[in-house]
Formats: C-alpha cells, sequence, structure tokens
C-alpha cells in the first residue's frame, strides 16, 4: 500500500466528513424548527381534564411546572398550558388551554412560541381577563370549541 497516496487523500475525506455533518446538523435543525400551529382538540381535552380537577391556579401550578398563572389588575385570574408550535416532535403544536376565574375553560389553536408562551405573550400587562381574550383573538389564535359545549 502507498501510504504517500492515503496522506494526501485524508485532507479529501475530513472535508467529506465535515461537509456531511454540516449538511446533517443543518437538516436537523430545518426538521426541529419547523413544527404546526395547527393545534389538538385531544391534548386541549386532556388539558382542560386537568386543569378543571386542580382546585385553583395555585394548586395546578404547583402540579405542573408548564401550568402558568396570571392575574389582572382587577382581581381576575386565568391559568393554563401552551404547547409549541417549534418543533416537529412536539404533540399537538399550536395548543393553548385556559381555565379562569369566570369558571371557563377555553382552548385556543394558533401559532404558540414556546410551552410557556403566556407567560411572557399575555396577561401580565393586562388589565382583566376580558382583554386577555380580546388580546388572544388579535393574535390570530382561533377559538376551538370543545364537543358538548
Amino acid at each position: 500500500m502507498n501510504w504517500k497516496k492515503t496522506i494526501a487523500r485524508l485532507p479529501l475525506v475530513i472535508a467529506c466528513i465535515a461537509g456531511l455533518s454540516f449538511c446533517g446538523f443543518f437538516c436537523l435543525f430545518v426538521a426541529a424548527s419547523g413544527g404546526s400551529d395547527r393545534g389538538s382538540p385531544q391534548l386541549a381535552a386532556e388539558w382542560r381534564a386537568a386543569l378543571l380537577a386542580a382546585a385553583g391556579p395555585d394548586e395546578a401550578a404547583a402540579l405542573d411546572r408548564d401550568v402558568v398563572v396570571l392575574r389582572f389588575a382587577n382581581g381576575e385570574w386565568a391559568f393554563g398550558k401552551s404547547q409549541s408550535s417549534h418543533g416537529m416532535w412536539l404533540r399537538g403544536g399550536g395548543t393553548m388551554v385556559i381555565r379562569d376565574s369566570k369558571g371557563q375553560v377555553r382552548a385556543f389553536f394558533g401559532h404558540v412560541c414556546g410551552p410557556r408562551y403566556l407567560e411572557w405573550a399575555h396577561g401580565y400587562f393586562l388589565p382583566s381577563l376580558d382583554a386577555f381574550y380580546e388580546k388572544t383573538l388579535e393574535q390570530g389564535m382561533v377559538e376551538h370549541i370543545f364537543p358538548g359545549d
């Protein structure tokens, strides 16, 4: 075997491996950033049951770290969960379910950035629950009606 030829080809082999690694990483990145804004009726139903099982917002947040609690200036509150739209492996991307101080549990489907979307995109700067829901719909979310409601 000619060692000089083998050593001369080594940079080409390394370049091919590096190129394939980069392409693989890029494809994985594109796949991971893809996702869905469609929401999931099944996930919404599961979360609805879980939110209704909690005695209130503090208990729900203690039981599930993904629950976000919002308290409004007028004394009203809401708590809920959201599933990010970013990530093809996330079941039910674009789902948001909210339980509020008026006794409602409402679900919305649309673009959701991150699992704690409610924490930064809603609520904290709004005066009331009605303003919260109005803002949610203004941001392009579509309300999901639970079967039987």
